[in-house]
């Protein structure tokens, strides 16, 4: 069999948020560790190697995990530690093929076929991978490698194994690879989609295979019928096709946030909302990008409600969206009720060197003196100058997204 027919590679860093903290703190090292975003959260969004042994899984309750496992430790996420640790693994990759493909934060693809002259096979790269990741981020840091015929087959291959393990799936082997995963395990499978599938009696993928194509339209839509049954085939859904597209010039920048407790405080919610601004305008000025849609969500306990306007002309500065955001949408919304997330996103991006700029003197005051704060925010970092609004109280930084939905911006 020719190394080519398992052309993909896909590495996994095992427990990512959990080991790059063990890695740093070696007195955290083999203890069970839940991380949350920030202290007093009590959602885990991530969980060490040794802490999943015991049965904590991602998305769990703090308050129901301690009660299960006494000895775990709870520790908040360094997004600055992992944004690091990710652009080295970006580095390395980059180094070893111009054909490596970053999915998600501790994730990457590497397409095989164009490196068969210079490895004798797949597994001969996935060890050279393995040895370079341990050099790059630390003795503490370990990973899974999957290698199959497609991206598909083989981020299942390594998810599904032992951690720190290099997994082959050959095409006689992709079968029963297919019908032992479950459902609600296969990336793209969400609890909706995955719950529609129970209907139909399905748990694994493989078994797609033998829904007719109609009974599959008709419970989960023609769209979902055919990416299912390319996963049911170990082929690729349109999602993973996606990522050996050239990058694409983002359309739309937004930042949410979740609050731990109800609020219903106006100028804290002032606050925050100033604070997300800050955060969106702060990334489509890096992108020289501008919008003109402007979109705020507001969601309660059991209740939540939106909208948006749509501009005449392109803006880009923190002033004007906070005014479009706060002043006209937030301002708008009559039913008031406490508040636990909100979401800002500006749309309809152009570049900045397309769109007409204003030839108004306070307009161009107001440019003069965003340039001055891109150039201290470059050096010092986002809220290093700031309005007033945020100069008291705790400041919401930017977090780390795990789909690397913009990647366009962090890699900048």
């Amino acid at each position: 069999m020719s190394s080519t027919s398992l052309a993909f590679l896909h590495i996994d860093i095992n427990s990512y948020f959990a080991t790059l903290l063990q890695q740093e703190t070696p007195a955290l090292r083999g203890k069970p560790l839940a991380v949350v975003k920030e202290v007093d959260r009590t959602c885990i969004i991530a969980a060490s190697k040794e802490a999943k042994m015991l049965g904590v899984k991602t998305g769990s309750s703090l308050i129901a995990v301690k009660k299960a496992v006494p000895q775990i430790l709870v520790v908040p996420a360094d997004f600055s530690l992992c944004w690091s640790a990710t652009h080295r693994l970006k580095k390395l990759f980059e180094s070893l093929t111009p054909s490596s493909e970053l999915f998600s934060l501790d994730e990457s693809f590497i397409h095989f076929a164009p490196l068969v002259r210079l490895y004798s096979s797949p597994l001969e790269l996935a060890q050279k991978i393995r040895s370079e990741i341990f050099a790059t981020l630390g003795e503490w840091v370990t990973c899974n490698i999957g290698i199959a015929r497609t991206r598909f087959l083989a981020k299942l291959a390594s998810e599904t194994a032992s951690p720190d393990s290099i997994t082959e799936v050959f095409p006689d082997q992709e079968a029963v690879l297919l019908a032992r995963v479950i459902c609600s395990d296969v990336c793209g499978i969400g609890y909706r989609l995955n719950k529609k599938l129970h209907a139909l009696d399905v748990h694994a993928p493989y078994q797609i295979n033998f829904i007719p194509q109609q009974d599959l339209e008709r419970a989960v839509g023609i769209f979902w019928a055919q990416q299912l049954r390319l996963m049911a085939q170990g082929d690729e859904p349109l999602f993973l096709q996606r990522l050996a597209e050239p990058a694409k010039q983002m359309k739309s920048v937004g930042r949410s946030i979740t609050g731990w407790r109800l609020c219903n405080n106006e100028a804290m919610i002032k606050r925050t909302l100033y604070n997300l601004v800050a955060e969106v305008v702060h990334k489509i000025r890096r992108m020289h990008l501008a919008g003109r849609q402007v979109s705020l969500f507001i969601s309660g306990e059991d209740k939540h409600w939106s909208n948006f306007i749509t501009l005449k002309r392109h803006i880009w500065h923190t002033k004007e969206l906070f005014y479009w955001v706060y002043s006209h949408l937030y301002q708008q919304w009559r039913e008031r009720f406490p508040v636990i997330k909100l979401a800002v996103r500006l749309s309809l991006l152009e570049s900045w060197y397309v769109v007409p700029q204003s030839l108004l003197p306070a307009w161009q005051k107001d440019e003069s003196l965003a340039e001055a704060c891109d150039t201290i925010s470059s050096r010092y970092g986002l809220f290093a100058i700031t309005s007033g609004i945020l100069a008291r109280g705790h400041r919401i930084h930017p977090e780390v997204a795990g789909f690397l939905g913009d990647k366009q911006y962090q890699f900048l």
